[in-house]
């Protein structure tokens, strides 16, 4: 893969909308409402001097500063507006990416395929949860592989008895355990591909 393939594109932070877009929304409006209280404490002294003193001349003084604290104020909050959106965004993918993740790894499980485990990148969150994850998956396919070598004896001692003379009730025991052996065996073979 060449470096612009693994370029991470802006498009591909928002990869769990239904998670992330609720996530962001919420700090941000409680990030406007810190944003607003803010501007509010600091500018009410200069607000309350504009409207009620009798002094004109404070009223016009209070006035200019405080529309020009409110434009630079102002900008400030929508520059850290901004910058908090952004960052919002970069935190909710550092714990939706693995999200996805997982979604992959249980859907390739459902399916009977435990070969796949949970990569995660150095930043993502939810590190303690794939090692989980990682672990069920390791011990499934052990246990897999014991029952297939299990499954695979019966098979082997199951022919050894149909080659012998054994009773018509016997025999039709034998190909019953011998039905159930072979299913099982497809299950197995299917749910540990990788051995």
């Amino acid at each position: 893969m060449n470096d612009k393939q693994n370029q991470r594109r802006f498009k591909n932070f928002m990869i769990r909308k239904d998670v992330q877009l609720p996530i962001i929304a919420t700090n941000l409006a409680f990030l406007g409402l810190v944003c607003a209280v803010l501007i509010a404490v600091l500018l009410s002294p200069l607000y309350h001097d504009m409207l009620s003193a009798e002094d004109l001349w404070v009223q016009h003084v209070s006035g200019n500063l405080f529309l020009i604290l409110l434009q630079r104020i102002a900008l400030a909050m929508l520059l850290i507006l901004i910058l908090a959106t952004a960052h919002q965004v970069i935190l909710s993918h550092r714990f939706c990416g693995p999200l996805v993740n997982f979604g992959h790894t249980f859907a390739k499980m459902v399916k009977g395929d435990f070969s796949r485990k949970v990569h995660l990148r150095k930043n993502d969150f939810l590190k303690a949860e794939a090692s989980q994850v990682n672990a069920i998956i390791d011990r499934l396919n052990d246990d897999g592989a014991i029952i297939g070598e299990n499954v695979n004896r019966m098979a082997a001692t199951l022919s050894l008895l149909s080659l012998q003379e054994v009773p018509p009730k016997t025999a039709e025991l034998i190909d019953k355990l011998q039905q159930s052996v072979d299913a099982c065996r497809d299950v197995v073979s299917t749910w540990n591909p990788q051995k």
